[in-house]
């Protein structure tokens, strides 16, 4: 293993992804400058500078990144890697960048050929930074919904949490239909005077505030033709959309990496338990990793799904109480903020409902009463 932002002994990075040009330039990014400035960015919040640092690092255009032949290592694991390195150090930069590859990966597989011509070039540059509003489509009552107009397509509603308002520059939205179907596209973050995509007051966020996330509401959104990604019925796209949430996101595990490298910084002072505590969290954690990615490999979406959601509420829980052993190890500096242990505790706590399904919820409140 090869010390690297969010080492965390045993969930480290291997030697052989280490040395990929991608991650060394990622983690390179990561140590000269998001690391020195994470707990300011955590309450000041994610700047575009941020971003822009991470793009010319080749960080947008991770998901066409082919590793060195003779590595070994696949495009999975650098993309995963990156994720981790990216979480450990800095959570909400990093979820800013994910909020990117919404649209990526929409337009990556969209028919409109002209649209993924036009955008998808400086999208993979990070000239053109993106974000996205579409979870909600999964809820009974969607509160964005579209309809035909002469124009194209007419949005309405409201957009209940978008993330990296006023730092990017274009979206892609999830709307539902009058026949029930998820409708997608590409729309510009800028507003005209009454029209446009409004930021509108909303309860401020405990965990993960500086993401600059932002209530958003739809006023006269005329969506053309030209800017439509895809349609299809939306019980389909909510389908995959569980497939896929339920395996464990790799920010998790990038959280944990943080988590032990702090109990080990944090023993000399708090005592010979925190280290070997840590030893035990990284010894669990790289476990769960590779259970975690071993199910995302080897078999198909739909297979082993109940065994996904275990390993996903098990990392979890085990975040959460990797957080509570920071918080309890720092003492009382760790109730303020600015402080990494309680900015790590509240990050626990987010990544339980970030991307929840009902089966999520479900299992996690298994996972607690277990413990009980």
């Amino acid at each position: 293993m090869r010390g690297l932002p969010g080492d965390g002994t045993q969930l480290g990075t291997p030697a052989e992804l280490a040395a990929e040009p991608l991650v060394e330039s990622v983690a390179h990014v990561a140590s000269a400058v998001l690391r020195p400035e994470a707990e300011r960015t955590a309450v000041q919040g994610v700047s575009r500078a941020h971003l822009d640092e991470l793009a010319r690092s080749g960080a947008h255009g991770i998901l066409e990144y082919e590793p060195s032949p003779d590595s070994g290592c696949t495009r999975k694991q650098v993309v995963r890697e990156v994720h981790e390195i990216l979480a450990a150090v800095d959570p909400s930069t990093w979820f800013v960048y994910t909020q990117h590859f919404g649209l990526v990966k929409a337009l990556s597989k969209s028919a409109n050929a002209p649209l993924r011509d036009r955008w998808l070039p400086d999208l993979a540059t990070g000239v053109k930074q993106a974000t996205a509003g579409f979870a909600y489509l999964r809820h009974p009552q969607p509160p964005v919904s579209a309809e035909r107009s002469e124009e194209g397509w007419r949005l309405r509603g409201r957009v209940p949490w978008m993330t990296g308002w006023g730092i990017t520059d274009t979206a892609v939205l999830g709307a539902v239909t009058a026949e029930d179907q998820a409708l997608f596209v590409r729309v510009d973050c800028g507003t005209e005077p009454g029209r446009g995509l409004c930021a509108v007051e909303s309860p401020l966020l405990w965990a993960m505030g500086a993401t600059r996330t932002a209530a958003v509401e739809l006023r006269d959104v005329v969506v053309p033709p030209g800017d439509v990604i895809s349609i299809g019925p939306r019980s389909q796209w909510a389908r995959s959309y569980d497939l896929e949430n339920a395996n464990t996101n790799p920010a998790v595990f990038g959280h944990l990496r943080a988590a032990v490298d702090l109990l080990l910084a944090a023993a000399p002072r708090a005592g010979a338990t925190y280290e070997d505590l840590a030893h035990r969290l990284a010894e669990e954690g790289a476990r769960l990793r590779t259970e975690a990615y071993a199910l995302r490999d080897e078999l198909a979406p739909e297979e082993e799904v109940p065994a996904r959601i275990e390993n996903r509420a098990a990392a979890l829980d085990l975040g959460v109480r990797a957080a509570t052993a920071c918080v309890a190890a720092t003492g009382g500096r760790a109730v303020q903020y600015g402080n990494t242990a309680g900015r790590l505790a509240r990050e626990a706590l987010f990544h339980l409902i970030q991307a929840q399904t009902p089966q999520l919820r479900e299992a996690t409140g298994e996972m607690t009463l277990r413990r009980i």
